[in-house]
């Protein structure tokens, strides 16, 4: 008995701290696509996947006082391939970013939201 008390009682992570922000990539929603490749249907649901994570993760921004995403979710191409160099875009962990004279800058909607984008 006195063996378990001597043992630490949590057992839980850290928890983050408040200027962690996590700006994880949208909920795999293209596994529906993927999964289901002949299903004419597939398209629709991820779509519908898409701006549901979108809608959830403004809700949980504004309550929290941080940038909301926009409820688009872009095809763009991923970093360092040709087309991304070509046209001056990216998409960079789940974030689309514009190629400016001196590095990188993300990408807003007209409402100062921020675009999440898969890559192609």
């Amino acid at each position: 008995m006195a063996a378990l008390l001597a043992l630490p009682s949590t057992a839980a992570a850290q928890a983050k701290r408040y200027g962690d922000v996590s700006y994880a990539q949208p909920s795999d929603c293209s596994l529906i696509t993927r999964m289901n490749p002949y299903n004419p249907y597939a398209y629709l649901l991820r779509d519908h996947c898409e701006q549901s994570d979108a809608r959830l993760k403004q809700s949980f921004a504004r309550l929290q006082g941080r940038p909301q995403p926009s409820a688009k979710v872009l095809s763009v191409p991923a970093h360092g391939t040709e087309e991304a160099k070509r046209y001056g875009v990216a998409c960079m962990g789940g974030l689309v970013m514009l190629r400016i004279a001196n590095g990188w800058q993300q990408a807003l909607d007209g409402d100062h939201r921020y675009y999440t984008c898969r890559a192609n």
